[in-house]
């Protein structure tokens, strides 16, 4: 921002949105001291997207929020503050969202938007795809990753190492309740991790752990769960 900041008095306000590391930067910043500039942030907050109990396969419910979990993951590059980062389901469903959601990420061709056919370009730098692998290395510490192998991928129309691709990676996170970082950490990029849940205020309690959710969303027909 250059010399920015220095420029900033008592009447101003910073608005900020990104990484909780910056925004301490920022707000430490000697002119927001010196003269109490009002500062906000928005700062690493991970959405969720619920799949009630009852959304079972072959309902509406469960095909599109296979569909739409896919779908946050891969626009953009699942670059974007409003990206579902925590799909919670049921228990009892696991193998069965986990499975449809392989075989959709499956058909994503990654590669250089202007080819026919790819679905997902790259991230925006090369920088930016270290970081996203940086944070997938901490989440892995405690999911196991089901899809998506950044060190085994296609590339339509682009070179795989010189380009900042990677392909849609999904993690499952067996036990949420102990993990730490399925709630804090963040790759910004095309990621996702399903997590088991056992009943609705299990549900509800491992939503709440996002920490200030942008966006969420429950797929379920039954009005009493929503």
């Amino acid at each position: 921002v250059g010399d920015l900041f220095d420029h900033l008095g008592c009447q101003d306000v910073v608005s900020f949105t990104g990484s909780a590391t910056t925004a301490a930067r920022l707000r430490t910043h000697p002119a927001v001291v010196r003269h109490s500039v009002r500062f906000v942030a928005e700062t690493d907050s991970l959405n969720s997207s619920i799949l009630g109990p009852d959304a079972a396969p072959g309902t509406p419910e469960f095909d599109l929020f296979v569909q739409e979990v896919a779908r946050e993951m891969t626009v953009k590059a699942g670059q974007k503050c409003t990206a579902i980062r925590k799909a919670l389901v049921p228990r009892a469903l696991l193998a069965d969202v986990v499975g449809a959601l392989q075989a959709r990420l499956a058909k994503t061709v990654v590669g250089d938007p202007r080819v026919e056919g790819v679905r997902m370009g790259p991230l925006a730098s090369l920088a930016q795809r270290e970081e996203v692998l940086d944070r997938v290395a901490e989440l892995r510490r405690e999911s196991e990753l089901v899809a998506g192998d950044p060190g085994s991928f296609e590339v339509s129309g682009g070179d795989r190492d010189r380009g900042a691709f990677l392909p849609p990676m999904l993690l499952l996170c067996r036990d949420a309740a102990a993990s730490s970082a399925v709630h804090s950490v963040e790759a910004f990029g095309p990621v996702s991790t399903i997590i088991g849940y056992q009943d609705t205020a299990d549900a509800i309690a491992l939503a709440r752990r996002g920490e200030g959710s942008l966006a969420g969303s429950v797929f379920t027909a039954d009005d009493r769960i929503a």
